[in-house]
């Protein structure tokens, strides 16, 4: 049998690269059922379209989100903050609610972050699904204590694990080896300020997952968010898998498989 083929329609955002523009997908005419997919900081919906592509096949219709700043240049990022980026995750759900009975959030990263908040706000939102929450970094300790200091004498942080022969593929992906440093102080805040204090608030069924050898992000971020929120229905699970990429990764026929039962149960 050949296989259907399902048509991203992209959005044309001004500034942003050709890879990192959002994008939605129709699976049929008539569905109640909607997963919008939100990326990390620093990243774009390039990072989703392997989710996307699986859940669209199992009948289910997908919207990705842009956060503001991101996908386009250095300034665009440094220019727009934590309020910014939820924002554009509120537009895209209240575009929908009126549209489908079942809306999921599926967050990738800080996109976990956000979505939290978002669930929070709009109990209409049937689940969320976290894909390696950023709660506890694993070099926290030392950002945190250096950050205040790197604000006076810098503007950026470079990320040393890229190399310059990778610059311009990065920059067709419509990402940065260079982070703003007001940035990374926003990333910081909405962790603070919203995630941590937030989640004794949230009450959505909730799916979270994470790599046990995660390089950026401690995994007793996600043992933490399973412990901390109300949810009368939640389910963690810890892969042995050393990467923070987790659409990316071997194991992502599993994690796929547990986020389409998640959506499709009852």
């Amino acid at each position: 049998m050949t296989k259907k083929e399902y048509k991203k329609v992209f959005n044309d955002v001004p500034e942003v690269v050709t890879k990192a523009k959002p994008f939605y997908i129709k699976s049929k005419p008539e569905n109640d059922t909607l997963v919008i997919l939100v990326h990390g900081f620093s990243g774009s919906p390039l990072d989703l379209h392997l989710i996307a592509d699986f859940l669209v096949e199992e009948g289910i219709d997908i919207e990705c989100v842009l956060l503001a700043g991101h996908g386009s240049s250095f300034n665009n990022l440094r220019d727009s903050n934590y309020s910014d980026w939820y924002n554009s995750l509120e537009e895209v759900i209240k575009k929908n609610l009126h549209h489908y009975k079942r809306v999921f959030l599926v967050g990738n990263s800080f996109g976990a972050n956000l979505s939290i908040h978002a669930s929070i706000r709009f109990p209409q939102v049937k689940g969320f699904i976290s894909l390696g929450i950023p709660i506890f970094l694993k070099a926290d300790k030392p950002i945190r204590f250096f950050l205040p200091m790197a604000k006076i004498v810098k503007k950026k942080y470079r990320k040393p694990w890229i190399k310059t022969k990778d610059l311009e593929e990065l920059r067709e992906k419509g990402r940065h080896r260079d982070l703003p440093l007001p940035s990374i102080v926003n990333f910081y805040y909405f962790i603070d300020y919203y995630t941590k204090k937030e989640l004794n608030k949230m009450n959505t069924p909730s799916l979270i997952i994470h790599s046990r050898d995660d390089i950026i992000s401690h995994p007793k971020s996600s043992e933490f968010l399973y412990k901390n929120i109300n949810s009368s229905s939640k389910y963690l699970f810890i892969l042995n898998k050393r990467s923070h990429d987790l659409i990316g990764t071997t194991r992502r026929d599993f994690i796929f498989k547990k986020i389409s039962e998640f959506i499709k149960q009852d």
